[in-house]
């Protein structure tokens, strides 16, 4: 007996913006700035010199965040558990663990 062909309900795509009261809203990625590598190498490097350690935490855990925790563990050879906590708000990480997760810049970049 052959199966009835049914329509495949087509995927929505994601708008863009929308027009409300006249006003066009476009939709807004948090992660977005995370993408530009070029930027958070100068805002690291800015907390570092500024001696901010708690902007530099923040900063590196964004990024890490928006690159997926387990891609840059398995960039840098690091356990999840090493790069939560150095990425954690009481994170106090090492340089040998902050020079690895550098490092995973240049590898996307």
């Amino acid at each position: 007996m052959d199966k009835k062909k049914t329509l495949k309900k087509p995927k929505r795509q994601p708008k863009k913006s929308i027009m409300i009261n006249g006003i066009e809203l476009v939709s807004h990625d948090p992660s977005a700035i995370f993408k530009n590598h070029k930027e958070i190498k100068q805002a690291l490097s800015e907390a570092l010199i500024e001696g901010d350690k708690e902007a530099f935490v923040d900063i590196l855990s964004g990024y890490v965040r928006a690159h997926n925790i387990l891609e840059v563990c398995r960039r840098t050879g690091l356990s999840r558990t090493v790069v939560y906590e150095a990425i954690s708000e009481n994170g106090n990480p090492s340089l040998d663990t902050l020079c690895k997760i550098m490092t995973s810049f240049k590898k996307v970049a």
